[in-house]
Order: structure tokens, then C-alpha cells, then sequence
């Protein structure tokens, strides 16, 4: 299992790193292909649920967000509003085959999946955003590997056991270190605008969303009753449950730089 996790590192790190270096629409080639397979898991893990997710709209409207972001350089709130309308439309024309908890939950992936990897290239547009998205995947990383191996040596305490049996205190905190150890050795040089202060803020906030990422879709799958939310990845599972922490630091990233950068 660990092997196979080192060699999707091995391929995937430098790949990651070398589209953030490219930016544009190499980023936004890669954020669709990472929405595309995510919103497929996702809607699978509905139908687990015994839900009926809205697959072709909820698609078409988590593909099409994200170049919409990209040339709008933010998220527009009219798109909402348009993918609001069109599921209500879509309810109306196929009541009563269709709930309002698969309505729900297709607009739920809508925005769960592609509109929250969506700030990926949006973080890449801020000034200096190809250092920023560096920070973003490294301090993830560092939070995901500082959990797993000081879980894995010293867990004792499973906070969440019902939610996630393996994760424990020893992780939580393990993490956190990994994301502040981080921040403050190469933060400096690829966010030089932020304050150690501030660099340290970010790396907690990170740490903790991250975290809470990996939770909520830990809660997905233990309500579909899967041990993983797909395959594509030897050693990780899916899609999702390779980026689950990224989702929702992505946002949170971007929102504090646009605010402390500006």
C-alpha cells in the first residue's frame, strides 16, 4: 500500500508542479479532468445513498464553472443563479420522477466538486499565484503526510470513531506541525508579501481545513457504505480521496491572500 502511494507521488508531484508552473489553460485542462472523474465519484456515492443525482447537468454545470471563473477572474455570482434556475427548471419538467434531495444533491456536487476546485486557477491568477498554488499543494501535503505517519506511530486516541476509525489526536496535531514547519521554511520564498505572522496563520488554517476536508468526505463514504470513493489511483482510491483536503483549502487560500495580498 505504501509503495503504491510513493510511485502515484512520484508521478503525480511533479506533474502538479510542473502545470502550476505553466498556469493557464494547461491549470484549467488539468482542473477539469480532476472535476470530471470527482463529480463522477460523487454522484456514485449519491446513488450508494439510494439518491438520484442529476448526472448529465450536474457535468455540464461543474465543467462549464470553472472556465467561467477563470475568464470572469473570480467566482461570479450570476452563475449561481443560472444553475440555481436551470436544476428548479429541470425539477419542474420531471416532477415527480425527480426529489428535491436529488435535486439537492446535484447541485451539491456542482459546487462540492468543480466549484471548489475551481479556485485552483484563480489562486494562480492573484499576483505571484504560481508560487501561492505551490504553497497550497505544499502545505496540503505536508499536512497530509505530517497526520499519516505521526498517526501511524503515535495514535492512540481515535476522536472520530464512528466518522473515521484511523484518524487520532497524534494525527491532528501531526499535521498541523507538518503544515507550520512548511509555511515558515518556504514560505518566504514563494509568498514573500506574508509576514511569518501571517505565514503561520495560513498554515493553521490550512491544517485545519484540510483536515476537515478528508473528514467530510470520509462522512460521504461511510453513508454509501464504500471504503473508497473510486480506483484511479493505486494506493489512494479515487479522484476525491486523493483530493478531498484540497477542496476545501483551495478556497479558504485564495480568500486570505486576496485579503492579506491586496
Amino acid at each position: 500500500m505504501l509503495a503504491a502511494r510513493l510511485v502515484v507521488a512520484l508521478v503525480g508531484i511533479p506533474l502538479l508542479l510542473g502545470v502550476t508552473f505553466l498556469g493557464g489553460w494547461w491549470l484549467n485542462l488539468l482542473a477539469e479532468l480532476i472535476t470530471l472523474v470527482g463529480l463522477m465519484e460523487f454522484y456514485h456515492l449519491a446513488k450508494r445513498m439510494q439518491l438520484k443525482p442529476m448526472v448529465p447537468a450536474g457535468l455540464l454545470g461543474g465543467l462549464f464553472l470553472i472556465p467561467v471563473a477563470y475568464l470572469s477572474k473570480g467566482m461570479p455570482a450570476w452563475f449561481l443563479a443560472v444553475v440555481t434556475l436551470g436544476l428548479l427548471f429541470l425539477f419542474l419538467l420531471m416532477f415527480p420522477r425527480l426529489g428535491v434531495a436529488d435535486l439537492a444533491v446535484t447541485f451539491l456536487g456542482i459546487w462540492y466538486v468543480g466549484g471548489l476546485v475551481a479556485y485552483l486557477p484563480l489562486i494562480r491568477l492573484l499576483p505571484g499565484g504560481a508560487g501561492a498554488l505551490t504553497m497550497v499543494f505544499l502545505l496540503t501535503w505536508a499536512t497530509d503526510s505530517g497526520a499519516y505517519f505521526c498517526g501511524l506511530l503515535f495514535g492512540r486516541r481515535h476522536p472520530w470513531p464512528r466518522l473515521s476509525p484511523g484518524k487520532t489526536w497524534a494525527g491532528a496535531i501531526g499535521g498541523l506541525f507538518g503544515s507550520i514547519l512548511i509555511a515558515l521554511a518556504i514560505g518566504p520564498l514563494l509568498l514573500p508579501g506574508l509576514s511569518y505572522w501571517l505565514l503561520g496563520g495560513l498554515a493553521i488554517l490550512v491544517a485545519v481545513t484540510a483536515q476537515a476536508g478528508d473528514l467530510i468526505e470520509s462522512g460521504l463514504k461511510r453513508q454509501a457504505g464504500v471504503k473508497d470513493s473510486g480506483w484511479l489511483l493505486p494506493g489512494h482510491g479515487g479522484i476525491l480521496d486523493r483530493f478531498d483536503s484540497l477542496l476545501l483549502v483551495a478556497p479558504v487560500v485564495y480568500y486570505y491572500l486576496v485579503f492579506f495580498l491586496s
